[in-house]
């Protein structure tokens, strides 16, 4: 292994509960049912993968275009007031170790670029990236395994010579589809509570989802990504 892809949103940082925050506020705005279940079924995604998901979810006919543009207005509101999304246990230990031992680092996020260049701004983070995918850097988003793929590219690795780091279960099917081997460090809010509304879910979703794809190993937090690397050099 030459090269570690970080995902940012929910595995470098811990907005996977602000995230379902923001949903909850603004489902309730626009009457919409939700459960943390459709959390996990959107994490991952970039804004087309989204928004289509939602329509897939509620039904076209539905204003869910409006309702996730007011979820992106309200939610950078919440960020630029608190000015904190919160890095994930282990993230600046693991980075540490990684540069340390002369691993590649990239981070291949969803997220637009000016998104991520704000959250490492306001997270304070080292600079220790060697590469930064963007989502709008890509005509394809996760479960499509481009922006990895790209990640690779951009620093001569070998797709096999990599590892993917995720949160989402759309990454873990990108890394797969990479043919790049992948550690699950999964977000657990299934304890935030549902939201009732007129327009309800017209698939109904399980709280863990069938996996297609499947991560190579799966850790509880980034420390004991660490350790694991470490014990297997």
């Amino acid at each position: 292994m030459k090269l570690v892809i970080f995902d940012m949103d929910g595995l470098m940082f811990d907005t996977g509960r602000l995230a379902y925050r923001n949903y909850s506020d603004t489902a309730k705005k626009y009457d919409f049912e939700l459960h943390p279940s459709v959390y996990y079924h959107l994490t991952g995604r970039n804004e087309p993968g989204f928004r289509e998901a939602l329509k897939e979810l509620y039904g076209s006919e539905q204003p869910t275009d409006t309702w996730r543009d007011f979820m992106v207005s309200n939610k950078m509101e919440i960020i630029t007031t608190d000015r904190r999304v919160y890095k994930k246990k282990g993230l600046l230990e693991l980075l540490k170790f990684l540069k340390e031992n002369d691993y590649l680092i990239a981070v291949a996020s969803s997220s637009k670029r000016e998104i991520i260049s704000f959250y490492m701004e306001i997270e304070e983070m080292p600079d220790c990236f060697d590469t930064i995918v963007a989502g709008d850097e890509v005509t394809k988003g996760k479960p499509n395994p481009e922006i990895f793929l790209k990640a690779c590219e951009k620093l001569n690795i070998a797709p096999e010579d990599a590892l993917v780091l995720e949160d989402s279960l759309v990454g873990i099917e990108a890394a797969n589809k990479a043919n790049i081997p992948s550690f699950l460090i999964e977000d657990d809010i299934t304890d935030l509570p549902p939201v009732e509304g007129k327009f309800p879910l017209k698939i109904k979703l399980p709280v863990n989802e069938e996996r297609a794809f499947h991560p190579t190993e799966q850790f509880n937090d980034l420390l004991e990504v660490r350790d694991f690397i470490k014990n297997n050099k």
